[in-house]
């Protein structure tokens, strides 16, 4: 498996829609994925537990997979001049959450 590790300094809580907290706390996040690409773990620490997803399809940059637990769906969006992660939305679809972890900069390669 291939680990990606990005530290986020922002995110912001959407329900139903709206947005209902914009905080500058830093998580991080740890993508490991399987030596397809196709199936990925994600954790964002310390908010969430690692999840199990399954890519669904690609459009551009951005990158879609459905969980395991068919409560959750995650968005991977890359920077598209180097593919580093721009943003990762976790949704919560059975309570109607989406919170988007925000990255401040470009990594460099």
């Amino acid at each position: 498996m291939s680990l990606v590790t990005h530290v986020f300094h922002s995110h912001k809580r959407f329900e139903k829609g709206k947005l209902v907290s914009h905080d500058h706390v830093a998580r991080r996040a740890n993508l490991n994925y399987d030596a397809t690409g196709s199936q990925v773990e994600i954790s964002i620490i310390p908010t969430l537990s690692p999840k199990r997803a399954y890519l669904v399809r690609q459009d551009y940059f951005t990158l879609y997979y459905r969980g395991e637990d068919p409560d959750y769906r995650f968005e991977v969006e890359c920077w598209p001049d180097n593919g580093t992660i721009k943003r990762l939305s976790v949704f919560r679809d059975d309570m109607g959450v989406e919170i988007q972890y925000i990255s401040d900069h470009q990594d460099a390669l």
